[in-house]
């Protein structure tokens, strides 16, 4: 099985919320603070890699966020880059650790 792509997590503000939004999952979370919504994304990001591993439906997961976020980051800010780590049957499946993961935030 093929190790996972390094993933793009854009941040912005939505409603007068901080929104944690992977671009190549589409998946986000919403929430009271900027570090909450990313560490509440990256469990929701390792716990849907995990389902996706056991059911040998790894491919399932990757659904592009639509265009207009694609398009906000590029007038984004780079935050840094972190790695989920796995848990350890999903990390021996994939030959991998962890994911990489570039962060950027973007002016609201």
């Amino acid at each position: 099985m093929a190790a996972v792509p390094s993933l793009t997590v854009l941040v912005y503000t939505k409603d007068n919320q901080p929104v944690a939004h992977c671009l190549e999952m589409d998946f986000m979370t919403t929430g009271c603070s900027r570090d909450r919504v990313v560490a509440d994304l990256f469990e929701t990001i390792r716990d849907e890699v995990q389902r996706a591993v056991a059911k040998n439906a790894l491919g399932r997961l990757y659904r592009p966020a639509p265009e207009q976020y694609w398009q906000r980051l590029a007038e984004a800010d780079p935050l840094g880059g972190n790695q989920i780590p796995l848990p350890p049957a999903p990390a021996a499946a994939l030959h991998a650790g962890e994911i990489d993961v570039k962060q950027f935030a973007c002016a609201d």
